[in-house]
């Protein structure tokens, strides 16, 4: 975990979760370099983008450091040597954010924050626990929903930037209200029924 609590891509992934298991192409030579031909580039592309959405859900991956991610398995196929480019990896997460599944974190795009899951589809999982667990005109904290009684919830252990986002959504949709919980930074959260 980086200091920011985010999980990141790192040369070697944790040993908790079982080996992701890549798709056919990943074994295909050209896939690890950017095709010319328009229409193929688009697919390949495309490709790449579910990769790293999948990828990135399958080890809790949130945040994204461009030049480590490219040492990382995902990258980097030594069975086949071969390995994506930075820039290819940036023209990735380009689509990516396009899709609204990305964020550049800083400007030389050397770090992205990645959405496997948009901001309102975290809101909606967030609301429908909330509702289904009756917990609507209650104050929940943010600690609460990251790390309380959401074990079995995809949303559970869910990066605080991300989670915090996915509130602000439902905040301006009227179901919720974040606001200070004193003054050590905690966040409250108070769900409305709707």
């Amino acid at each position: 975990l980086m200091l920011s609590e985010r999980r990141s891509v790192k040369p070697s992934m944790p040993p908790k979760h079982p080996p992701f298991v890549f798709p056919a192409i990943y074994k295909f030579r050209p896939f690890f370099t950017l095709q010319p031909i328009t229409n193929t580039r688009k697919k390949q592309i495309q490709l790449w983008c579910d990769l790293i959405l999948s990828y990135t859900r399958h080890y809790h991956i949130y945040e994204m450091n461009i030049m480590e991610a490219t040492k990382t398995p995902l990258f980097n196929n030594d069975q086949i040597n071969r390995r994506v480019p930075v820039e290819a990896v940036q023209e990735y997460i380009d689509a990516l954010v396009s899709q609204g599944n990305a964020e550049w974190i800083d400007k030389d795009r050397s770090r992205a924050l990645i959405l496997w899951r948009r901001l309102d589809e975290w809101a909606t999982m967030i609301y429908k626990w909330v509702t289904d667990s009756g917990q609507t005109d209650t104050v929940l904290t943010v600690w609460e929903i990251q790390n309380g009684d959401t074990q079995d919830q995809e949303f559970h252990n869910l990066d605080t930037t991300i989670l915090v986002r996915a509130l602000k959504v439902l905040e301006k949709g009227g179901k919720c209200q974040v606001f200070s919980a004193g003054g050590d930074g905690n966040l409250g959260v108070k769900f409305f029924s709707q």
